[in-house]
């Protein structure tokens, strides 16, 4: 944000502003010490000390979610994402800031085929993996964690710590633990994509050492990833289908590629089956006192589509609560009800993203292209994701999933004015809330098949887990959780890899 900008901001109003808006997102502005000293727990540095010498150990790739890289805009550094107020960060709610934080869509030619939307050239990229969030609160500097809990975890259990590129592994006296940072508003399957390259560079790198080393031994280069969130998507696509974009297929066939890579996958909160607060923010923004993430710029990003919730969870209901058959992956839903970029008062940013459209029609013609794209895509992402293999999976899949958090799980349909109006807030007479931790819900992150309304009482699921916990936290605050860390440690410390074990 230019300086200008800053000084009109009060004090006061950006401390407010910052608590408002990046202590839900970070958990606080304490630190994981102070996290975890409100929980009773282990003495983990007595128990896994015995665990910490073993070199034998698999790398670590730690895989964030959405929003969890450091933005910044590759003309002039400025900052979109991961600082606020500073003198070097930009204001979504401001038209530069707006620009630089939706994707580039103005730059796709129509007609449209989903499959450009794998990768959208953006000036706007990702440079690290996002640690902490620093702002600048007017009467306070603050540092509020985001991924800080679980770096520090790593680093003390003995790991050596690389941010992005594998090229900056030094050494394999300690196993290494490498970042894989994306664009978190691009295509999931693309992300997937740059995965598998990461890991070959990574993989590439370690034999080199171990030769210069003459410590190469017979056993091959096998990671254990860990992926929080949407990053949690990321890693399932890749670990099904590798490095090939599969969704051009009328039924993709589950190949387990990424399992060459991978012993190991261990997700934690991630939306397996969409989640519903993705489609509110697409819908109506999130509104803060000072700062507003507008619908236009919420639904330029690919990765959201891909995290909605599908059609089929029946996850639609009237007044009374009984189920209402509506597409909310069709442009046209959205452009006849008004909704997202095409409800009232939305066009003044429409003009920003499309600024050589000389008209609203034109520019809504140009969004709603888009957006049936991206729906297209979304729709062929959740085949190729939900689909059961026909084989057994050989990486080991452990899920991390928190359920004592009332959490958005269904939408209610009303008429207002001859449009549909969809509420996402319990009332009286309606429970549209379900446990989770308040954002994924526990059957989402499950990929619980009862969502769709078959199977018994028991849980069905496409994704094969070979474990899951379940933690008494939430969704900003899970990865500093005490039996999060205890049991994540004792999974990559303690228990032999399924390549060392077979």
């Amino acid at each position: 944000m230019p300086p200008q900008h800053s000084a009109r901001l009060g004090k006061w109003a950006r401390t407010a502003v910052v608590l408002l808006l990046v202590v839900p997102i970070g958990g606080g502005c304490k630190t994981a010490r102070q996290v975890a000293a409100q929980y009773p727990s282990s003495d983990i540095e007595t128990i896994y000390a015995k665990a910490l010498p073993n070199a034998q150990r698999n790398p670590v790739v730690l895989v964030h979610g959405f929003a969890g890289a450091t933005m910044r805009r590759a003309e002039d550094g400025a900052t979109v994402w991961g600082t606020l107020f500073t003198k070097d960060s930009l204001l979504p709610s401001k038209q530069e800031g707006l620009r630089a934080f939706a994707l580039d869509i103005d730059g796709l030619q129509p007609p449209l085929d989903p499959n450009q939307l794998a990768f959208i050239e953006d000036d706007t990229q990702a440079v690290e993996l996002l640690e902490t969030v620093k702002a600048d609160a007017g009467v306070m500097d603050v540092n509020i964690g985001i991924y800080a809990a679980l770096v520090r975890l790593i680093e003390e259990a003995g790991y050596g710590y690389c941010q992005g590129d594998p090229a900056a592994i030094e050494t394999l006296e300690t196993p290494p633990c490498l970042t894989f940072f994306y664009d978190w508003r691009q295509d999931n399957v693309g992300n997937a994509i740059r995965l598998g390259r990461f890991l070959d560079k990574a993989r590439e790198r370690i034999a080199e050492i171990a030769t210069s080393k003459g410590t190469g031994g017979n056993r091959e280069v096998r990671f254990d990833l860990v992926a929080h969130s949407m990053g949690g998507l990321v890693a399932r696509y890749f670990l099904r289908y590798g490095a090939e974009d599969v969704l051009a297929a009328p039924r993709p066939t589950v190949t387990w590629a990424g399992a060459e890579y991978l012993d190991r996958l261990i997700v934690i909160s991630t939306p397996n089956f969409g989640a519903m607060r993705v489609l509110k923010e697409m819908v109506v923004g999130r509104r803060y006192p000072l700062i507003k993430f507008e619908p236009v710029m919420n639904t330029t990003w690919v990765s959201a589509y891909q995290m909605l919730p599908r059609n089929e969870q029946k996850v639609w209901v009237d007044a009374a609560g009984d189920a209402v058959e509506i597409d909310v992956l069709s442009a046209q839903t959205w452009v006849e009800n008004s909704w997202g970029p095409f409800a009232s008062g939305q066009d003044k940013y429409l003009a920003w993203i499309f600024p050589d459209e000389p008209s609203a029609r034109a520019r809504e013609e140009r969004m709603s292209e888009f957006m049936d794209a991206a729906f297209a895509r979304a729709r062929r992402f959740f085949l190729a994701m939900d689909q059961h293999a026909d084989r057994a999976c050989p990486t080991e899949l452990t899920l991390f999933a928190a359920d004592v958090q009332p959490t958005m799980a269904r939408a209610v349909v009303a008429e207002k004015d001859g449009k549909k109006v969809l509420g996402f807030e319990n009332t009286k007479r309606l429970i549209l809330k379900a446990p989770g931790d308040g954002s994924v819900t526990r059957a989402s992150a499950v990929a619980d098949e009862r969502l769709l309304g078959g199977g018994s009482g028991f849980v069905t699921s496409p994704i094969p887990w070979n474990r899951k916990v379940f933690l008494t936290d939430m969704h900003r605050t899970v990865l500093g959780n005490p039996t999060f860390q205890n049991n994540l440690l004792h999974i990559l410390l303690e228990t032999p890899a399924p390549s060392v074990s077979r």
